[in-house]
């Protein structure tokens, strides 16, 4: 049995009605959080923008899944069916999930620490790559 298979079994992906209306409105909050990002990083609050950002691609890959008629319930699961139904198919490649996987880690670091961390990554870079994900996905939403 795949992941995938187990989240659908422990009810943490859900099959549901397709929902265009509904994906569509999913990557206008994946643009919000974006522009909040870019806000965020002109006043050098990178950690915040990240937040921002990973706000911004989770909402972007939630999109396909209404798109598909599938709603999530977990982070994890969200990308396992992102890997199964969309790398593996060659729609996204794995650089685009491992951006995913990144921004939630360091989403976690930042929201859960006691203490403030320091940020390794170039926050302008993955700007920039969540940017074209995003933009990626509200194409492949228009086509179909």
């Amino acid at each position: 049995m795949s992941e995938v298979d187990n989240c659908f079994e422990k009810g943490l992906l859900k099959k549901i009605t397709k929902n265009t209306n509904l994906a569509l409105q999913d990557i206008e909050q994946a643009e919000f959080f974006l522009n909040e990002s870019f806000d965020l990083l002109k006043i050098n609050k990178k950690e915040m923008a990240t937040i921002a950002l990973y706000s911004s691609i989770f909402h972007a890959g939630r999109a396909l899944l209404f798109q598909q008629g599938v709603k999530e319930k977990s982070y994890y699961c969200l990308q396992k069916y992102l890997e199964e139904k969309f790398v593996k198919t060659k729609i996204l490649n794995e650089e685009e999930l491992s951006l995913f996987d990144l921004l939630r880690g360091m989403r976690q670091e930042i929201q859960y620490n006691v203490t403030k961390i320091k940020l390794e990554e170039n926050i302008e870079e993955l700007y920039n790559k969540t940017e074209n994900f995003v933009e990626k996905i509200k194409k492949l939403l228009l086509k179909k």
